[in-house]
């Protein structure tokens, strides 16, 4: 119980939504389920500036937040004390996104796969974010859908064992979740050899974190992360439907990402994680098996990634106005809860 309170919000969100894509307007419907007030909305120019917010996100009513041009916009007059960041899976690429809402004193939930550990995926970008966090009193977080299906459950997994030897994580995507654009990223309807003569646009470096991550929160030194991108083949005609067509045998139906992780303790990781199109009896879950004593096995089936995404980074919102300035990754804020108890009055 105290736990519980020691959680609950202390400050009224005032939430910025930076990027208005299907994970953001999912957020978007959460957040107005609950009561809790939206502020400000912010998008690249093109046709979303200008439109309401709540009739972007298909509400009952306007919302009358109007989306403004992020490279315009006037972020400090927003009074926004958080923002949800959904644009890109890149620190690089999201770093005048960061500028901008760090510089209005704004803390920052982003839904990128290099968000969750910066320390990991980009040290050098990592060793200039967190002094600027600090600096300006607010507090960084990547989250989404890994939070519970992947890091969380390996920490709980790992936390059964009297006897830890590895760690083992196997997981698998529906690709063509996310609509074409993502389809092609993953490698979906390319030939193997257009797979390997791709140089960008591709799943390197975003999955390692995982593994590395949980090693990490365990206490553990990380002494070597070394990951593997190959494409997913198979022998018969699989049904996508980002492309609404069959992709052949000898075609690749998506990526797989394969990382090994040692330790100077001798503990490693090895995680495995496929994102392509499912056959008809596939369903997209994840899974930690603990070598050591007891052999355990943890299994997360995923009915809806789009809301799960957003709910967590919804459900987070507590815990990072809450937490210290700087780079705060999820494995040291607790567990995920939901926040689905009232409005920020009582939540």
């Amino acid at each position: 119980r105290a736990f519980l309170i020691a959680r609950r919000l202390v400050t009224a969100p005032k939430i910025a939504i930076y990027g208005t894509g299907q994970y953001a307007l999912e957020a978007v419907r959460i957040i107005a389920e609950k009561g809790w007030e939206i502020v400000a909305a912010y998008n690249r120019a093109g046709a979303k500036v200008g439109r309401d917010l709540g009739e972007l996100a298909e509400l009952s009513a306007p919302m009358g937040i109007v989306i403004e041009d992020c490279e315009t916009a006037d972020y400090s007059a927003s009074g926004a004390n958080i923002a949800i960041h959904s644009v890109n899976d890149r620190l690089e690429y999201n770093w005048p996104a960061y500028e901008r809402l760090i510089g209005a004193g704004i803390n920052i939930i982003c839904h990128g796969g290099e968000s969750y550990f910066p320390w990991g995926s980009r040290p050098d970008l990592a060793e200039k974010l967190d002094p600027m966090l600090k600096s300006a009193g607010v507090s960084f977080t990547g989250v989404g859908i890994w939070d519970y299906s992947r890091i969380w459950s390996g920490l709980i997994a790992a936390g059964s064992a009297s006897k830890l030897d590895g760690l083992v994580h196997r997981t698998l995507t529906n690709g063509d979740a996310a609509g074409l654009e993502i389809f092609r990223f993953i490698g979906g309807g390319l030939t193997q050899k257009e797979f390997e003569e791709r140089t960008q646009g591709t799943m390197s470096g975003l999955y390692r974190t995982v593994p590395h991550q949980v090693l990490w929160a365990l206490g553990l030194d990380v002494t070597a992360v070394e990951e593997e991108l190959e494409p997913v083949l198979h022998d018969e005609p699989v049904y996508s439907s980002a492309l609404d067509a069959y992709i052949e045998p000898g075609t690749c139906l998506g990526s797989r990402v394969t990382t090994r992780v040692t330790t100077r303790e001798g503990i490693t990781a090895l995680s495995i994680n496929e994102l392509r199109s499912l056959r008809p009896d596939e369903t997209e879950h994840t899974i930690w098996e603990v070598r050591g004593k007891p052999a355990t096995e943890i299994r997360v089936e995923r009915k809806d990634s789009l809301h799960s995404s957003s709910a967590c980074m919804v459900n987070r919102i507590p815990d990072v106005l809450a937490a210290e300035p700087g780079i705060q990754v999820i494995s040291k804020l607790g567990p995920p809860r939901p926040q689905c108890l009232g409005s920020s009055a009582n939540a």
